[in-house]
């Protein structure tokens, strides 16, 4: 899938496009006229409109859901994670998000102008602080707030933690706040079993590029009732959304969605990752891996290399001997910054700068995971921080 001189540990940025999706979509193209406009009335657009129908079955059957009818398609992760938002806060009074949000939810620009929202805390193994979660609910009870909305990402784009969904569960319900409930499930699609129906939000929204389709193709599902509310109206999806389908991207979620195998990518990636990181511990240098103690999606690492007092060009150096990894999140990659997710679960400023994630596909083998510990110890020889 990738460049054969590169090996590929950034899968969470993005998983590339599958052989599978790729065959097809390269059929469509030499069909064009299967490519007609999904909602004109005619023949050719009704076969596309029956490809869009296909497509949600098949996503709907690899989120564990029985009717289609409650998927949304977007341009993109970033308008699904928005329109939730806009939707859970028009009912509301006031918005708790978790302070390490993926950045299209947290930097989105009515959250900024907003003065009814309320950062929940992180901890520094990447879970959120429940008890404060419920002190919240209980001061809004005590106003006398009809409403709250709440959004959480269930697995970090950043450490891969996976959201202690049950307590949060629990103390909504122990509250007996009426919450309008967004989960970003973007990096848990594909890596964990989801069953929608049991998660009890009003929203939960996915990242098409993050299982094998090509980006510009977002999903969202919609619990039956809730106040939905689109940042671009018209008359698609059944009237909940504008603008025509993107025909290609939405064939191709619903191949990948239905290629989707759970437990294979678990069983692939999981040993890698226990590789990687008892690997570091032999690197010569100090290392501290976020979260490792919480529960995580299989393919996901997130550690910092200790005691360096500036920012170290550690992705750039790694590429230059063939390995592609991050410094963070994809969408903040060009901007050298420290992650705000490690600041928020106490990370130093040069912590949160010296770190790496690495993120495994099906793809990736041991000799991938073996050949990127040596690399980064040759780096590390090179800077005179450990002995050859």
């Amino acid at each position: 899938m990738w460049q054969k001189n590169v090996r590929y540990l950034d899968y969470n940025a993005t998983s590339g496009i599958s052989e599978a999706v790729r065959d097809r979509l390269t059929e469509l193209l030499q069909e064009p006229e299967l490519l007609a406009n999904p909602s004109s009335r005619h023949r050719l657009g009704q076969r596309s409109r029956h490809l869009v129908f296909e497509a949600s079955e098949r996503v709907s059957k690899s989120l564990g859901l029985r009717d289609s009818e409650d998927i949304v398609f977007t341009s993109s992760g970033t308008e699904a994670n928005q329109t939730a938002l806009k939707s859970i806060m028009k009912s509301s009074e006031l918005l708790i998000i978790g302070s390490g949000e993926h950045s299209s939810s947290r930097e989105w620009g009515e959250l900024q102008t907003s003065d009814k929202i309320i950062e929940l805390p992180l901890f520094s193994n990447g879970l959120y602080d429940t008890e404060t979660l419920f002190k919240i609910l209980l001061d809004s009870k005590r106003r006398n707030l009809s409403a709250i909305a709440l959004s959480l990402t269930l697995a970090n784009n950043e450490t891969g933690v996976l959201l202690n969904l049950s307590e949060i569960q629990e103390i909504i319900k122990k509250s007996g706040v009426k919450i309008h409930f967004h989960l970003d499930a973007a990096q848990a699609w594909g890596k964990i079993p989801l069953e929608l129906d049991h998660l009890n939000a009003d929203f939960v929204t996915f990242s098409s590029h993050k299982i094998g389709a090509p980006a510009g193709t977002g999903v969202i599902w919609v619990r039956k009732g809730a106040s939905f509310d689109p940042l671009f109206t018209g008359s698609q999806a059944r009237g909940r959304r504008g603008g025509t389908e993107n025909l290609l991207g939405i064939v191709a979620t619903g191949l990948a969605a239905e290629e989707l195998d759970v437990e294979s990518f678990q069983q692939h990636t999981k040993p890698l990752i226990a590789r990687l990181e008892d690997g570091l511990s032999f690197i010569g240098h100090p290392v501290r891996i976020w979260g490792k103690d919480s529960a995580r999606v299989p393919n996901t690492s997130r550690f910092s290399l200790l005691n360096f007092h500036s920012y170290e060009n550690w992705v750039e150096l790694l590429d230059l001997r063939g390995f592609a990894v991050s410094h963070g999140s994809a969408c903040k990659a060009q901007i050298i910054e420290p992650s705000h997710v490690l600041l928020k679960m106490g990370a130093t400023q040069h912590e949160a700068l010296n770190s790496l994630r690495v993120s495994l596909g099906l793809d990736n083998s041991r000799d991938d995971i073996d050949g990127f510990l040596t690399a980064l110890h040759q780096i590390l020889v090179q800077k005179g921080e450990v002995k050859a």
